[in-house]
């Protein structure tokens, strides 16, 4: 953190400066006004900290100067007693806070820190209201989101195959966009959910028929493997894909070439392939679910998605960026966020990921009466953390540490349950799963449903 010290007093300036070093905050000194300013002009600050009066450039004067001219950044004013009206203007002004003298560091420190931080989320949610998004239509500017949209801009200049893994909800489809925008194929991007198909159309779908194939082939049909032809083909939740048709995938991967229902001969296909997963599929090849030789063929690059309470520091960039989106789309007047309620936001843990915080927006954009969003807005997901007859479960697990991810899973599955009456298509679609997903994870976790 670099910050500017504007006052008179040399003696409290380098003596503050002192101070700050051994916590990391490196702090440049101005005895007056006119040279805070062009110093402000000339390098970039986190904080400016100025004294209110000063002999010609005064700390109001300066403050109004950079609210109107100067580097966007949090001002925080140091007063003496007597200049307290004078402090009360200069908040009115823009200051970000004030100070009396005589001032303990340590509270002085603890404002800066503050600023800092509530100018980084109000920056944040503003980039994603304004339309800001990182690589295309992944967002985040956190270190994990970086490092996985530098992964994926590497992978993406390669014809390996990837794959994709991450809770539901993570965005492993807009991941998977991002790799065929940022290849070089020219080809459509075509994508596939595997649990989505009943097991006996899924064949077809992804191989493609001969007309008189089998009943009902009434002309000739293109698979999704031809259909993605010079592109990229997601295969999304691979580990849904039966055993018989893993051996076709296989097969097809090894050898280019698809053969549709009724043909006996192959055709040749030039095919990116990005699949995806939010299972554990080294489990999936140990309970035999999952053919190893398929996972190895198309484990070559493999890139996890982060969860969102993995990277909650672009839950502001995030949610700016769906409320911009959703009150253009509904023609609401919603303008924000209250600091309180992107407090609320980041401190949930939110189970669904960004999937979960899209659909928090967009219902609270559709129901509320302010032009700002604030935490009771979001009222429904303090209900959902306390759904009735989990309680007890939920405080047995937080006592015997009970952290890891499938512990998690399972209090989630059981409480959409309960939320949804035990009714598993309604279930799986608020979880963002398929109900064939769902049925295995309740067999899994040994769910019991009234």
């Amino acid at each position: 953190m670099r910050i500017l010290i504007v006052d008179d007093e040399k003696q409290l300036a380098l003596s503050l400066k002192d101070y700050f070093d051994p916590d990391g905050i490196e702090a440049d000194i101005a005895l007056d006004g006119a040279t805070g300013r062009q110093m402000l002009e000339e390098q970039p600050y986190d904080v400016l900290v100025s004294d209110l009066r000063m002999p010609g450039l005064d700390g109001m004067q300066l403050l109004r100067w950079v609210r109107e001219e100067g580097p966007n950044i949090p001002v925080i004013m140091i007063s003496a007693h007597g200049e307290i009206r004078d402090a009360v203007e200069a908040m009115k002004t823009g200051a970000y806070d004030y100070l009396v003298k005589p001032f303990d560091p340590d509270e002085l420190l603890i404002r800066i820190r503050k600023a800092v931080e509530n100018h980084r989320l109000a920056l944040s949610l503003r980039a994603g209201m304004s339309g800001k998004k990182t690589a295309g239509e992944m967002i985040g500017e956190s270190q994990k989101m970086r490092e996985v949209v530098r992964i994926l801009g590497k992978a993406a200049m390669s014809t390996a195959t990837i794959l994709l893994t991450g809770e539901s909800g993570t965005g492993k489809e807009v991941a998977a966009r991002l790799v065929h925008n940022l290849s070089k194929r020219e080809g459509p991007f075509v994508p596939i959910n595997m649990g989505a198909f009943p097991e006996h159309l899924l064949e077809s779908e992804l191989f493609g028929y001969e007309k008189g194939a089998f009943t009902g082939a009434d002309s000739r049909k293109q698979g999704l493997f031809e259909s993605a032809q010079g592109g990229t083909l997601f295969l999304d939740e691979i580990a849904e894909l039966p055993l018989h048709l893993q051996v076709k995938l296989l097969r097809v991967l090894q050898e280019r070439k698809v053969q549709r229902l009724g043909s006996l001969k192959g055709t040749p296909i030039d095919v990116r392939i990005v699949a995806a997963t939010n299972r554990d599929l080294e489990k999936e090849v140990q309970l035999g679910r999952f053919r190893e030789d398929l996972y190895y063929r198309i484990n070559v690059i493999r890139v996890r998605l982060p969860a969102l309470r993995e990277r909650r520091d672009d839950i502001p960039l995030l949610a700016g960026a769906f409320l911009a989106r959703f009150s253009s789309d509904m023609g609401r007047k919603v303008e924000g966020l209250s600091r309180d309620a992107i407090d609320f936001l980041m401190n949930h843990d939110f189970p669904g990921n960004v999937r979960e915080l899209e659909n928090a927006i967009e219902r609270a954009c559709i129901l509320t009466d302010s032009e700002t969003l604030q935490p009771r807005d979001f009222d429904f997901i303090t209900a959902r953390r306390s759904s009735p007859g989990l309680e007890a479960e939920n405080a047995s697990a937080g006592a015997q540490g009970a952290k890891t991810l499938e512990e998690m899973e399972k209090v989630a599955i059981k409480e959409a349950l309960a939320r949804n009456g035990n009714h598993r298509e309604k279930t799986a679609a608020e979880l963002g799963i398929t109900r064939r997903t769902l049925l295995n994870k309740i067999k899994d976790y040994g769910i019991e449903q009234a």
